[in-house]
C-alpha cells in the first residue's frame, strides 16, 4: 500500500506542487483584491465624511440666515401694525364754517 502511494507521488509530484502553488496564488490574489477594495471603500467613506461636513456647515449657515430673516420679518410686521394703527387714528380737523372756507379760497386765488 505504501509502495503504491510512493509510486503515485513520484509520478505526479510536479502536478501536486503546481496545484498547491495555484491554490496559494489564488488565496494571495484574493487577499490583495480585498485589501484594494477595502482601501477604495475607506477612501469613499472618507470622501463622503468630508462632503457631509461641508453640507453640515452649509445647513448651519442657512439656519443662521433663517433666524435673521425671521427677526427681520417680525420687525417689519411690527412696523406694519404701527402704521396701520396710525392710519386708523383719525387726524383731528378743524371744523370751518362755509364763510371761513370761502375767505380762505378767495385769499389764495386773488391776483396781486
Amino acid at each position: 500500500m505504501i509502495n503504491k502511494i510512493t509510486k503515485i507521488l513520484k509520478k505526479y509530484w510536479k502536478y501536486l506542487l503546481g496545484f498547491i502553488a495555484v491554490l496559494l496564488s489564488i488565496f494571495t490574489i484574493n487577499k490583495i483584491r480585498k485589501r484594494k477594495s477595502i482601501e477604495k471603500i475607506d477612501k469613499k467613506i472618507n470622501d463622503n465624511g468630508k462632503a457631509t461636513e461641508k453640507l453640515q456647515g452649509k445647513v448651519e449657515e442657512v439656519q443662521r440666515q433663517k433666524t435673521v430673516v425671521k427677526k427681520k420679518v417680525v420687525a417689519k410686521k411690527k412696523q406694519i401694525n404701527k402704521t396701520k394703527q396710525q392710519l386708523k387714528k383719525k387726524t383731528p380737523t378743524k371744523k370751518r364754517t362755509t364763510s371761513a372756507a370761502k375767505k380762505n379760497i378767495l385769499s389764495k386765488t386773488k391776483k396781486k
